[in-house]
């Protein structure tokens, strides 16, 4: 908007340093409606601060540089009233100053305007807030001129007289504007912050502002000045402690209006939400339908259940700005009593922390199991508190039993939140206790050493220390202690690295090879110990039968023991809830268990929905494992582009959450994805992070081959990439992890070695019978007698089990194979054809690169841009500035021959 308010051609002001997130999808269509012929007028409307005038801001930008010129108009709720006074910065500008009437100045405008009506666009902020007099100008210009106009128009303002009418004859499209989603959120903070958030910062900014650009704005500018940003080691901390005053201003008028039973339930939501409807009385049932007709409380949740909260987060900060400290805590003891009194688990969790904020005093038993339930459901800082307190409570006097009950539990929580050094002595505390507490204790002694031990192999890495500390104590617990004990040593000895950790059928010969010669599965929860010392798995019980079924399932799925691995999920899945407090991420194990078995199975679209339907829940501590499975995915399909962003994403997440030791495997894999997508400084750098303890885990070791197999290939050196294959997948065999080590054979296959492996696959398949490792099998078969035939009659299969970029380079081969023969041709260009739409085929373009002259640098930004990345966001990946990018790719523009992205894209077409 031009400094006299008049006619401009051009762009909207920025907004300084803070970040704008681009909703291109919006934009993009605005654009293309007013753009047409004849435009289409749109309002844009939704909440305060949500970004419509940003959207509009861009949109007016865009058609600016396209030659619109643009008609600024906003209005107040302050010039309402006054006659044209939306227009007066308009009018007044000095294209009519030599018009003295207004009204002359007026119809001056709508002539020029309505002559050229393609020539300009109207933009209206506030549209409702127009006077009578601007609003039916607007209407004319629209209605009878066609002239393009953009509206925006806040959720609390009634549209009404023209603008009303504009709507009314069908004049505009509405665009109902919600916040930003969760990924623009974390964009938006890592851009301000400089470095990712910490999760449970970005999930606290999210949930308090349900993505309002303008309210996260204020409550990190707030956080900010006051010093409340730092960092730490999983991310930039916001201590964002309330909204400021003016942001809760916007809703106070609403509230005001309110009457004394409406707002008393209002508030007890406020300390509560969500409201669980049996916790309602007959009398505020009124009172109820009353907020939900005046917009200020929404059904949340399963709609059958009918839970209730605040329509958005700025209601409660409003309404409990509005509360004295008495009156909040005699509002959190209320809604305690009710909760309460339903006698369910969460809601019992919910009315002890309302106790807890008011400031009662809990009782010693009520904090240990608030806390362990907070932990079981991801809420760790809650858990450490509620735990501090236990521990303070206990003191020197609470039995024994108690005060290890107290630490176990805070060493848990301190685990999850990275707080390692702490953890280990509070685990070596409660273990003392449980030491202490005599015979009546070896159970609890057992839950001590098995959450300490998952705290030392999966947290600091060390399954070896684990093992070792478990095994020394296994002879001072009963049965059902070492029974319980046993899978994670088995677990534990395997990441180690350990062959002796489980029996396979037959021990492995030199092909890698199982035989025939044990009972299938082995020692399925077995730890190498003496079986005689533990009970049967037919007589455990309780948390060491959930444990044990967990390990029988990790054992058959990774050796490609489908149906065994199924039924010991089966088995397990009753045993989770009930046994959450011992083992509170079990249900996650199973499920990752469930996921394998269909990729195993060949089921790799149920495998992909099962996936994505449990990385819902971003903020979960299974999130990370999602992840890492999507990437998976997405890396054997050829989706690299879609593989990276989440193998990025499943790093950062198991750094923070980590209950499965995939943290190695998952930087392994982020490397792999690097290595095919040409981008080998990153994929050095990461397996550069790899510590001895995750090269230890088979997992990390035939992830980590991949990723320097690929990395060889790069350089055309097949010799080295199937010996870095050759090795893992020997070691994988050894260690019976036949699923994996199957995939990472697939590698050595496309790098030529079929002869290398085919036997070996063979094997597999016969010892497993699963559909992936079969099919695998098959292929390396085709592969190694050149049987164009068999591998095209293969590709759809191998398409099917999710190895896309298998069954394109085992089609490419069949083409070289079918020299001659017409009918197999055809058929291997027609699948190759269909093939790549999807497949993305790894980088071996370094060739390509020197031949140009172009540096590493300049090749990764060319490729960058030629993906259609914008040079701020190339700048903000590798660290540098846009100038930086602009300056390198002028040089990629000159070495290429090209004019631009456009042509770069065409240039680069075969290596993206």
């Amino acid at each position: 908007m031009p400094a006299n308010g008049g006619l401009s051609r051009g762009s909207a002001a920025s907004m300084g340093s803070w970040p704008i997130i681009a909703r291109t999808e919006h934009i993009d269509a605005v654009v293309a409606a007013l753009s047409a012929r004849p435009a289409r007028a749109q309002l844009l409307r939704g909440p305060s601060g949500v970004g419509k005038t940003t959207v509009a801001a861009a949109v007016s930008s865009t058609l600016g540089d396209h030659g619109r010129t643009i008609v600024p108009v906003i209005a107040l709720a302050e010039l309402q009233h006054v006659p044209l006074g939306a227009l007066a910065p308009v009018l007044g500008s000095s294209r009519f100053a030599e018009i003295a009437d207004v009204g002359e100045r007026l119809h001056e405008l709508m002539g020029i305007v309505g002559r050229h009506a393609d020539s300009y666009l109207l933009v209206v902020d506030d549209a409702p807030l127009l006077d009578a007099a601007s609003a039916a100008a607007l209407y004319q210009l629209v209605r009878v001129f066609g002239v393009p106009c953009l509206m925006t128009a806040r959720d609390e303002h009634a549209i009404t007289g023209p603008v009303a009418r504009l709507l009314h004859e069908d004049l505009v499209t509405v665009t109902d504007f919600d916040g930003l989603s969760l990924d623009d959120t974390r964009d938006l903070l890592r851009r301000r912050l400089g470095a990712e958030p910490r999760p449970e910062t970005l999930q606290r900014l999210y949930d308090t502002t349900r993505g309002n650009p303008l309210f996260l704005r204020e409550l990190v500018l707030a956080a900010e000045r006051s010093g409340r940003v730092h960092p730490s080691p999983f991310g930039v901390e916001v201590d964002a402690a309330r909204l400021p005053d003016h942001i809760i201003g916007t809703v106070a008028g609403r509230l005001a209006e309110l009457g004394n039973r409406e707002r008393h339930v209002a508030e007890l939501l406020a300390v509560a939400q969500p409201w669980p409807p049996a916790a309602t009385r007959d009398d505020e049932r009124e009172a109820i339908d009353a907020l939900v007709a005046a917009g200020i409380v929404t059904v949340s949740g399963p709609e059958e259940l009918g839970y209730l909260a605040l329509a958005h987060p700025v209601f409660a900060e409003a309404l409990l700005a509005g509360l004295d400290a008495a009156a909040r805590s005699d509002r959190r003891r209320e809604a305690a009593v009710r909760l309460l009194a339903l006698d369910a688990p969460q809601l019992t969790f919910t009315a002890l922390c309302l106790r807890d904020d008011a400031g009662d005093e809990l009782e010693l038993d009520d904090l240990i199991w608030a806390s362990g339930y907070a932990h079981a459901v991801g809420d760790h800082e809650r858990a450490a508190t509620a735990a501090r307190r236990a521990v303070d409570r206990a003191g020197t006097d609470a039995p024994l039993a108690s005060r290890c009950r107290a630490r176990l539990a805070l060493g848990a929580a301190l685990s999850a939140l990275g707080e390692l050094d702490e953890a280990d002595a509070v685990f070596d505390d409660a273990d003392a206790l449980a030491r202490d507490a005599g015979p009546g204790a070896v159970d609890l002694r057992a839950a001590v050493q098995l959450r300490w031990g998952q705290h030392t192999a999966l947290r600091r890495t060390a399954p070896r220390d684990a093992v070792n500390r478990m095994v020394a104590v296994l002879d001072e617990l009963d049965p059902a202690g070492r029974a319980l004990l046993e899978p994670d040593i088995a677990k534990w000895r395997l990441m180690a690295g350990d062959t002796d950790a489980v029996s396979l059928p037959g021990a492995p010969g030199e092909s890698g090879v199982p035989g025939d010669s044990a009972a299938p599965g082995g020692r399925a929860a077995g730890v190498g110990a003496d079986p005689d010392a533990s009970e049967s798995a037919e007589t455990l019980t309780g948390p060491a039968a959930l444990n044990a079924a967990i390990g029988a399932a990790m054992i058959a799925t990774m050796s490609g023991r489908t149906t065994e691995a199924a039924h010991a999920v089966e088995a397990g899945r009753p045993l989770a809830a009930q046994n959450a407090d011992v083992l509170p991420f079990a249900d996650s194990l199973l499920d990752l268990n469930v996921f394998l078995i269909d990729v195993g199975n060949g089921r790799i679209a149920e495998a992909r929905a099962f996936a994505e339907q449990r990385r819902l829940d971003p903020f979960a501590d299974s999130a990370g494992l999602w992840s890492y499975a999507l990437a998976l995915i997405h890396l054997h399909a050829g989706r690299l582009h879609d593989a990276q962003p989440l193998a990025r994403l499943a790093v950062e997440q198991l750094r923070w959450r980590d209950f499965t030791g995939l943290l190695g495997p998952a930087i392994a894999l982020a490397a792999t994805v690097a290595a095919q997508l040409g981008e080998p400084a990153e994929a050095e750098a990461l397996l550069a992070q790899l510590d001895d303890g995750h090269l230890d885990d088979v997992k990390v070791t035939l992830q980590a081959a991949e990723a320097r197999a690929w990395l060889a290939l790069a350089g055309d050196d097949h010799e080295t990439a199937l010996a870095e294959v050759g090795a893992a997948v020997a070691r994988g065999a050894e260690l019976g992890h036949l699923l994996l080590t199957a995939l990472t054979a697939s590698v050595g296959i496309r790098a030529g070695g079929a002869v290398a492996f085919a036997d070996a696959l063979a094997g597999f398949a016969s010892y497993s019978g699963c559909t992936l490792i079969t099919t695998l099998a098959q292929t390396a078969e085709a592969w190694r007698d050149a049987d164009a035939a068999a591998a095209l009659e293969l590709a759809p299969r191998i398409q099917g089990i999710g190895l896309d970029a298998l069954a394109l380079d085992t089609v490419r081969a069949a083409l070289e194979w079918a020299s001659g023969q017409r009918m197999l041709e055809r058929r291997a260009r027609v699948l190759m054809t269909e093939l790549s739409l999807t497949v993305v085929a790894p980088r071996r373009g370094r060739g390509a690169r020197e031949q140009a002259g172009l540096t590493e640098r300049e090749w990764v930004i060319a490729q960058a841009a030629a993906r259609r990345e914008r040079s701020r966001e190339i700048a903000e990946r590798l660290g540098v500035s846009v100038r930086t990018v602009d300056n390198h790719l002028a040089n990629v523009y000159r070495k290429l021959g090209v004019a631009g992205r456009a042509e770069l894209e065409q240039e680069l077409r075969e290596f993206l």
